[in-house]
């Protein structure tokens, strides 16, 4: 496989697009290389000194730096570990002139991740810089199975409440809506049991689905919470918009035609309760709650908790009255 087959790899399987960070003060070198990236659809940044490289890697994230080493030892040590303090991802592909005096392990050590000699051919150049990007994949693929529910790809239990923390911390901080959706199937035991344990794994995996569609990829954070239920997390959103995304997830679900399987769909939106693990807790045991109240009525039914309600972003909209009709 060459670099442009691993790139679609890692668009089709993680929806990422490899992006680099170039480093070169030698303006032939730098256009020479360039140019060659350029050809494979990488997309290309570069900075004109080794403080302009820093303050790029602060505030967007890179796959990879492809970066020049001087003779300044201290310097170059200084700016790898900056570099992994930054992004410890970041996979950094070291250029170091042959007649200079420069100990590659030591550039090891403090965190490279690969090292080429100039003058180099792009022949070599590609050769290494495939090799990264074969390592970049497989370390996605190992800690996609880490966070990822095997039978229905959504993310597991165990990433929900990793996400689920860092996103209300930023909802908290900076001030913006977040709603939670809790979700449980009905009738799917009387399913599993009078059609097999078969069919009932095509039922988890139409869930995932149908959640995965209905929702915002690389924004909302679909997760298996266990057995038959599972949690969204929708950032950016009150509890009127998080209605809209449930109506849409009951008509991709009923679309599928799992009859009689339906959803129950608790909706909570975030309130701060005076510290980020106060408000986690508050949140799921609102939604759960919320959750089993639409369990009482049959059909794809919803609750929205009533202290979402009270919030300022639902007000207008009376709580007897929450048809999505009265949402247009």
């Amino acid at each position: 496989m060459n670099l442009k087959d691993w790139l679609y790899k890692l668009k089709k399987e993680f929806q990422e697009e490899i992006n680099i960070l170039l480093y070169e003060p030698d303006p032939f070198i730098f256009e020479l290389l360039r140019d060659f990236l350029r050809e494979y659809d990488f997309k290309i940044e570069s900075g004109p000194n080794l403080k302009d490289i820093l303050k790029k890697i602060g505030y967007k994230n890179f796959q990879i730096l492809i970066m020049a080493i001087e003779e300044d030892k201290e310097a170059e040590d200084k700016i790898i570990s900056e570099v992994k303090k930054l992004n410890k991802d970041i996979l950094i592909y070291c250029m170091v002139d042959i007649h200079k005096d420069i100990d590659i392990s030591e550039l090891f050590m403090k965190g490279a991740d690969e090292v080429i000699f100039k003058p180099f051919s792009l022949g070599e150049f590609k050769a290494r810089l495939l090799r990264l990007l074969k390592e970049y994949y497989f370390s996605k693929k190992i800690e996609k199975y880490v966070v990822e529910d095997a039978l229905t790809g959504v993310f597991n239990r165990r990433y929900f409440e990793i996400a689920l923390k860092e996103e209300v911390y930023r909802a908290l901080r900076q001030g913006y809506p977040l709603s939670l959706l809790m979700i449980d199937l009905d009738k799917f035991k009387w399913y599993n049991d009078h059609y097999g344990h078969y069919a009932g794994d095509r039922v988890l995996i139409g869930v995932g689905e149908t959640l995965c569609s209905s929702t915002r990829a690389g924004v909302d954070k679909v997760c298996r919470y266990g057995g038959d239920e599972f949690v969204v997390i929708l950032p950016h959103t009150d509890w009127k918009g998080a209605l809209r995304v449930v109506e849409r997830i009951f008509k991709n679900w009923e679309a599928l035609g799992f009859e009689p399987v339906t959803l129950s769909v608790g909706v909570a939106e975030l309130i701060n309760k005076g510290s980020l693990d106060k408000s986690i807790s508050d949140l799921i045991k609102r939604a759960d709650e919320a959750m089993y109240k639409a369990k009482k009525r049959e059909g794809n039914t919803f609750e929205v908790d009533e202290e979402s309600l009270k919030l300022s972003s639902g007000e207008g909209v009376p709580e007897g009255d929450l048809s999505f009709q009265a949402l247009q």
